[in-house]
C-alpha cells in the first residue's frame, strides 16, 4: 500500500490571507528517538537543541489569543513534548488564554501515567502518538531507540486516565506513516486500535524537502503542481524565534523572519511569506527558494487520512 493524494480532485487551496489557521510552535526540538522516517539526527548541522524561552512562548500565545483563538496550535514542530520539562504548564496558559485547539504529536515512550496525567489536566484538546508498526520487529525498524511495548502500554494508559479523569472529550490518536517498511501492516494497526478503542490516523510519508527517501511521492517534472497546502495555512515557530518556510522546513534552512523582531500578524501578511505564498498562487515556482522549489511533499499535504471504523476523517496537517 502506498498512500497517496489523488490530485484530479484537488482544487487550489484556499490562502489563509489575514492570520495562519495553523500555528506550529517548537516549544522543545530535543528529540529521544532517530526514527527512519525522519531527519532529527542531522538537526545539529543546522540549529541548536533547546527550550524555547517561557517569555517568547507566552508571546505567541498572547498574540493568537487576540487574533484567533481558534486556530489549531500545535505544541511541538520537531521534537517531543515530553523532553520538555514544563509542558503541561505550556498548554495550561494556552488554554487559560482562551485558545480552543492546542495539540500535541509524541512518540510516545515517556508518556507514563506520571507524566502523562498533568497534560491531561491542563485542558490539552487532542494528542497524537506515532507508533507506525503493527508488530515489535516493524516498530525496531521505523521507531530506532524506541520500544514497541513501551508505546503500545503508554497509549493504553492514556486512554484510561482520559476515562478515569473524565476527560473523554479530548482527542487521542494513534498514527502510522505508511512507507515501504510497514506497507503491509495497515490493516493490522488499525484492527488492533479500533479493539482497544483509539482512534487511528493513517497518514502518507514526506521527505522533509528532500532530506529522506518518500517513495510515495512522484517527480514535480510529471505532475501539474499545486500550491502548498502547509505553506497557504500554517506558520513555524522555531525554539528560538525564527520562522520555517513551512512545515517541513524542519531544520530552518530558509528562515522567514523572526517572531523576537516582529509579530506572527506582521510576518504572516509581510515579507518572505507572503511573497513565497504569492510565487506559489501564481505557479511561480521557478522563482522559489531551491528547497521548496524541488520540493514533492505538497503531495502529501493534499492526501485524506481516514478510517471508517472510527469516524475519523481530515486532512494530513
Amino acid at each position: 500500500m502506498t498512500l497517496q493524494s489523488d490530485l484530479t480532485k484537488v482544487t487550489r487551496i484556499t490562502e489563509a490571507k489575514e492570520f495562519p489557521h495553523v500555528v506550529l510552535i517548537d516549544n522543545t526540538n530535543a528529540c529521544n528517538l532517530r526514527c527512519s522516517m525522519c531527519d532529527h539526527k542531522n538537526m545539529k548541522q543546522y540549529r541548536k537543541v533547546q527550550v524555547m524561552e517561557m517569555g517568547l512562548y507566552k508571546k505567541i500565545i498572547d498574540e493568537i489569543a487576540v487574533e484567533n483563538p481558534g486556530v489549531r496550535v500545535w505544541e511541538i514542530f520537531f521534537g517531543d513534548p515530553f523532553l520538555c520539562r514544563d509542558m503541561a504548564e505550556r498548554v495550561r496558559y494556552a488554554k487559560e488564554k482562551g485558545l480552543t485547539d492546542v495539540v500535541l504529536n509524541t512518540n510516545g515512550q515517556l508518556m507514563t501515567r506520571e507524566r502523562a496525567l498533568p497534560l491531561i489536566e491542563a485542558g490539552l484538546d487532542a494528542i497524537y502518538v506515532g507508533i507506525d508498526a503493527a508488530d515489535a520487529e516493524t516498530y525496531a525498524k521505523i521507531r530506532v531507540g524506541g520500544k514497541f511495548e513501551t508505546a503500545v502500554a503508554n497509549v493504553l494508559t492514556y486512554r484510561d486516565l482520559l476515562r478515569e479523569t473524565g476527560r473523554q472529550s479530548q482527542n487521542l490518536y494513534v498514527q502510522f506513516v505508511v512507507s515501504a517498511i510497514n506497507a503491509d501492516q495497515v490493516e493490522a494497526f488499525k484492527a488492533f486500535w479500533n479493539k482497544e478503542g483509539v482512534a487511528v490516523k493513517i497518514r502518507p510519508k514526506v521527505s522533509w524537502a528532500g532530506l529522506v527517501e518518500a517513495t510515495n511521492l512522484r517527480r514535480n517534472e510529471v505532475l501539474e503542481r499545486k500550491p502548498c497546502y502547509w505553506l497557504m495555512r500554517t506558520i513555524n515557530i522555531c525554539a528560538d524565534g525564527r520562522v520555517a518556510l513551512c512545515s517541513v522546513d524542519v531544520h530552518c534552512r530558509v528562515p522567514c523572519g523572526n517572531r523576537h523582531e516582529r509579530s506572527i500578524k506582521e510576518l504572516w501578511q509581510q515579507g518572505l511569506l507572503k511573497e513565497y505564498r504569492r510565487m506559489h498562487l501564481e505557479n511561480r515556482f521557478d522563482e522559489l527558494p531551491e528547497m521548496c522549489r524541488t520540493c514533492a511533499d505538497w503531495q502529501s499535504g493534499y492526501a485524506e487520512y481516514y478510517d471508517p471504523a472510527m469516524g475519523e476523517k481530515g486532512r494530513c496537517q
